[in-house]
């Protein structure tokens, strides 16, 4: 099922004897809250004036994101002139909660964190104060912000000395807000249920309702003396049971990974998958798809895009066999390059060398090799197709040929695998979305281009595994890191009961939403569970004028014939190509401050 999650849709995956954490700014569905009793109303009152709305109040970007797109779009004779909002609520709502603790410092977990140049925290009261960050982990789900005026009247909340102890009561605060209605300050009851390590967290597990908005508040538990104290940060939402949940489990970070983060303890993944990637970037390989359809283009934005459907393995015997096939080139340093691709038949003899160029850009160090290749077979069985850069070898998959009209050739789809021996292997491609079957990738890229850094931007993977992988209850997940080797994101995918060592297995999964700073070259690297198998090189570029932007990318692909000829098309006005300097938008009016 899918959720919308602060503006951005996560997939909720359950799975029999897993669990699957969502961010907890909610859409799931969630328990009533306990009754209400004197002792609920009091940890309400002594807990809620610590807490604290956060908004990240960047509706003067969209709108200027809006401006400018609509001016491109403008070029179109078909396009809309102006954009109609219809929202329920004009101002803007909070996107998460926080807390206060000692020192002024306001707590709330990093997904809330969106536009950290346009934070805000908002007082029950109804103070409104802008808000920087001091402190943001992504592993933990922790962020520490500094409100630049100090609150009033917001004392602070203390930490528990010690972990949620099981079978205790345990409260969650928040500000609710999302979606089509607005709770506002809200609290509910649940028990502790215990404290669990996942995928690199401390999380403590509790049923307490966790409702949109809730992401950041406090949890609280009563220590000896019956003082509220805080024993995590909501954090997200555990489904349980089968495909169809049948229990909801919230869970929350906790105290000790929190004072991990107020200490500047940076997580340990960081280093481990840091010293992967510096290994890795120097390998110069390929990765290899047999594919039906291929195109590769420049976006407008003057990205290189491509995309891929099908991926075929098994030919029929004939006097003309056709590969298409595509080569994914890693590596390699901007400039033109040579890729030689072979065909060799099961007797190990090379049927057929074709050499194919390919240029790398500035600012993209992904290169994208389209081949079409034809031979003629001359026995069935598998046959390998095998990349060679310069005398190295640097990609291989392969192609099972089989004669239809001998039931004895036929191949079985155990037959099919990627395995060279040795090592099992890994390959990734990140896109804007895809399918698994048929295989389908559009947008993929190795690149964002935003109007506005710093941001959150999403991306999905697809990932592929040969024979020889063995495990149960098994996670991909997706770390970007930045040129530092700091974790800017994280998302996880593709949970597995169990992968078995003679099956090859695919996946698609999201890349959750990494926090960009601003351009310059970031890592997606790849973990199954806790262990580095890929890496995709990503270039976070700045959107402007220079890159050519809609009108360039509309010439070309006139002269690529993507789009029809004059005399082909419907009698509407032919868009304007002149290249012409985009005007400054108007500044922003300043916006109201919003209520609380």
């Amino acid at each position: 099922m899918t959720m919308h999650c602060h503006g951005r849709i996560v997939l909720a995956l359950s799975l029999l004897a897993a669990t699957t954490a969502l961010p907890a700014c909610g859409g799931a569905p969630v328990a009533a809250p306990h009754a209400e009793g004197s002792l609920t109303e009091r940890v309400f009152s002594q807990v809620v004036p610590s807490v604290v709305a956060v908004l990240n109040d960047d509706g003067d970007m969209r709108e200027d994101e809006a401006r400018k797109t609509l001016h491109d779009m403008g070029l179109e004779g078909h396009s809309p002139k102006s954009v109609v909002d219809v929202s329920l609520r004009k101002e803007p709502t909070p996107h998460g909660t926080g807390f206060v603790i000692d020192g002024g410092f306001v707590l709330t977990a990093a997904h809330v964190v969106r536009t950290p140049t346009r934070l805000k925290v908002i007082t029950r009261t109804g103070q409104s104060v802008p808000a920087e960050v001091v402190k943001l982990d992504e592993m933990r789900d922790v962020a520490v912000l500094k409100p630049k005026v100090p609150l009033l009247d917001v004392p602070p909340i203390g930490l528990m000395n010690e972990k949620a102890q099981v079978g205790r009561k345990i409260w969650a605060l928040g500000h609710t807000g999302g979606g089509l209605w607005a709770l506002s300050w809200g609290i509910t009851e649940g028990v502790t249920s215990g404290v669990v390590e996942l995928l690199g967290a401390e999380l403590v597990v509790h049923d307490a309702a966790v409702y949109p908005g809730f992401s950041g508040g406090p949890v609280v538990m009563l220590d000896p003396s019956g003082t509220p104290r805080v024993v995590g940060v909501n954090h997200a939402i555990l489904f349980t049971g089968g495909m169809t949940p049948i229990a909801t489990i919230s869970s929350a970070s906790s105290v000790r990974d929190i004072r991990e983060v107020l200490a500047g303890h940076p997580h340990p993944m960081e280093a481990q998958l840091s010293e992967f990637r510096k290994a890795r970037l120097k390998d110069v390989h390929a990765d290899l798809f047999v594919t039906n359809n291929l195109s590769v283009h420049k976006d407008p934005h003057q990205l290189t895009t491509a995309a891929i459907y099908g991926n075929t393995r098994v030919m029929e015997a004939d006097d003309d066999v056709r590969v298409p096939i595509v080569g994914i080139v890693f590596g390699k340093e901007p400039g033109a390059h040579e890729l030689e691709l072979r065909i060799v038949d099961p007797r190990e003899v090379v049927v057929l060398t074709e050499k194919k160029t390919y240029d790398l850009p500035m600012h993209e160090r992904v290169g994208f090799v389209t081949a079409d290749l034809h031979f003629a077979p001359k026995t069935p069985g598998r046959y390998e197709i095998l990349a060679f850069q310069g005398k190295t070898q640097v990609g291989h998959t392969d192609i099972w040929v089989e004669d239809p009209n001998d039931d004895k050739d036929l191949v079985n789809d155990a037959d099919i695998d990627d395995v060279e021996g040795g090592e099992p292997k890994v390959s990734v491609v990140v896109a804007a979305s895809g399918n698994t079957d048929p295989l389908t990738l559009l947008g993929i890229r190795a690149g964002w281009s935003e109007w506005h850094y710093p941001r959150r931007v999403e991306f999905t993977w697809f990932a592929r595994g040969s024979r020889g992988w063995s495990g149960t209850n098994v996670a991909i997940s997706a770390y970007v890191l930045d040129e530092k080797g700091k974790i800017v994101g994280r998302g996880v995918g593709c949970i597995q009961p169990e992968i078995r060592p003679e099956l090859p297995w695919s996946c698609m999964g999201a890349g959750g939403t990494p926090l960009i700073a601003g351009p310059g070259s970031y890592d997606v690297i790849f973990a199954i569970n806790d262990r580095p198998v890929a890496v995709w090189p990503m270039e976070a570029v700045q959107r402007s004028d220079a890159q050519g932007g809609l009108e360039s990318w509309m010439e070309q692909m006139k002269k690529q014939g993507t789009f029809r000829k004059k005399e082909d098309a419907p009698p509407t006005p032919e868009p304007k190509v002149t290249p012409k300097p985009t005007p400054t938008p108007p500044k922003p009016a300043q916006k109201p401050k919003p209520k609380p």
